[in-house]
This record gives structure tokens, C-alpha cells and sequence, in this order.
């Protein structure tokens, strides 16, 4: 996979809970937390709501 692909599994790395992006540039959708539990709001948000709010998302699995 080329380091520009668009990556859609995302972890907050300090929390670990874990989000979709289905698409560039779209909303980003909480799946789980990191107890594996549903989240309390699977509404999506935008990347900047979530920066702003003190999430650091990574790509699942790693990859920086």
C-alpha cells in the first residue's frame, strides 16, 4: 500500500479506542472503545472536531 492510500481504520493512541473513515476528507465514525464496548454516540465528526477535543488518531495497526 502506497504511504498516500487512504487509510480507513483509525485508533486514538491515547485512549485506544478505535474509528472509521470511510472516505477522505469525510466524517470519522467511533466503532468501539478500547474495552471493546460500544461508544456512547456512534454519530460521525469531522477530523478537526475530533483533534479539538484532544483525540490523537493514528492508522490501525501501526502504521504512522
Amino acid at each position: 500500500m502506497s504511504n498516500n492510500a487512504h487509510r480507513r481504520d483509525l485508533v486514538d493512541e491515547r485512549t485506544g479506542d478505535t474509528f472509521y473513515q470511510p472516505s477522505p476528507y469525510g466524517l470519522v465514525t467511533p466503532i468501539a472503545t478500547a474495552d471493546g464496548s460500544a461508544p456512547s454516540s456512534q454519530r460521525g465528526r469531522t477530523w478537526e472536531d475530533l483533534t479539538a477535543s484532544g483525540r490523537v488518531l493514528r492508522p490501525a495497526g501501526g502504521a504512522r
